[in-house]
């Protein structure tokens, strides 16, 4: 499970008016499982997986 987020924001000048990019979350992504996965975890990795997922939507998912 992720137990805190570091934040990285770039920025890049377009004309006079500066961009920024934030870019923290992009490391993030929710754990997918394949039909064969599902078959051989165990009760606990599975349920440690979903913790990670449902911490994962409610942290970075943006849309």
């Amino acid at each position: 499970m992720v137990t805190h987020a570091s934040f990285i924001v770039s920025s890049v000048k377009r004309g006079s008016v500066p961009v920024v990019v934030k870019t923290a979350c992009d490391w993030v992504k929710p754990i997918y499982l394949t039909d064969h996965d599902i078959d051989v975890l165990d009760r606990q990795t599975k349920k440690n997986i979903l913790t990670y997922n449902k911490a994962w939507q409610a942290n970075y998912h943006t849309t």
